[in-house]
């Protein structure tokens, strides 16, 4: 009995000796870093194009006959003080007022003009616009019933209008009041008036951004 357990004790040391002793782990040096990619950024805007403005009217009715007004602006600022020059063209389409009659009218034409900032939203504006419409007592102060059956007339005007819910930049929608001029004597009569049938007080509402 004796000699079995000098036997496993001796058998045991020498397997302790043998085995070898458990190496250090050797820590894994940290991977390099990955090179950061460049973030791609928008090229800023040339300074020239940062002046630009665009926009236009837009106005609908249905005040016996339907009657829709689409005219583009573009605008370029030409000082720091909220000054811009620009053009802008009209399209408008006029529906016949008696029931059974097709004389719709189209009118066509463009405008210059001058807007300036006054104080935060509020802005004056000059214009010229010339159109050429129909030659009807509806479209022209001076109509001609023996003229032509379309011809241009020009009608300069003035006014002042504000831009809404943008503070004191001058962008946004806008709704503005302008006084023809040319009435009553010459120049288009729009049907976007204000306080009546041929008033010289025009309504715009529109965008300009």
């Amino acid at each position: 009995m004796y000699k079995i357990l000098l036997f496993l004790f001796l058998s045991l040391n020498l397997a302790a000796q043998i085995i070898p002793p458990a190496e250090p782990i050797e820590e894994e040096e940290p991977k390099e870093e990955q090179e950061e990619k460049p973030v791609l950024f928008e090229e800023p805007k040339p300074a020239w194009k940062q002046r630009m403005h665009y926009g236009g009217n837009v106005w609908v009715q249905f005040w016996g006959a339907l009657y829709a007004d689409v005219s583009p602006m573009a605008g370029y600022d030409v000082t720091d003080k909220g000054t811009i020059v620009g053009l802008g063209a009209s399209f408008i389409y006029q529906g016949s007022s008696v029931y059974g009659q097709k004389n719709n009218n189209i009118a066509v034409g463009g405008r210059a003009f001058v807007r300036q900032k006054v104080w935060r939203p509020i802005f004056a504006q000059a214009e010229y616009e010339l159109m050429n419409a129909p030659n009807t007592e509806t479209n022209f102060y001076n109509w001609e019933v023996d003229g032509p059956s379309r011809k241009w007339g020009g009608s300069p005007l003035v006014g002042i209008g504000f831009y809404q819910g943008r503070g004191a930049e001058q962008r946004g929608s806008f709704i503005s009041v302008m006084y023809n001029m040319g009435a009553p004597s010459f120049g288009y009569r729009s049907m976007q008036t204000f306080g009546g049938s041929g008033s010289p007080f025009v309504i715009r509402i529109g965008y300009f951004f």
